[in-house]
């Protein structure tokens, strides 16, 4: 229910202030500044890991229970694989990303 208000949140205003519940992961995405930045919506241990795409879209490509202060790397190259196949997937069709 807590995750589901954040998101909510995001749908209604466009985005979250409170960095504890919502930050860029920064350089451990890789393509800083490209589109491909990828954000973590954080509600206790839940992890959601996703990244704004054109038309005001946001897409989640990873869920975790994260229970360690660091994200885990394979975590973060999941997302970014996951994120990429999307693309690919959207470029199949014709759909501008």
């Amino acid at each position: 229910a807590k995750a589901s208000a954040l998101f909510l949140r995001l749908a209604e205003t466009g985005r979250i202030s409170n960095r504890e519940k919502f930050r860029n992961l920064g350089q451990k995405s890789g393509k800083r500044g490209s589109g491909g930045e990828l954000w973590e919506f954080k509600s206790f241990q839940d992890r959601f890991i996703g990244n704004f795409r054109p038309h005001n879209r946001f897409i989640v490509s990873t869920y975790t229970k994260k229970k360690q202060d660091n994200l885990e790397p394979s975590v973060v190259a999941r997302a970014v694989r996951i994120m990429a196949e999307n693309d690919a997937f959207e470029a199949s069709f014709g759909v501008s990303s």
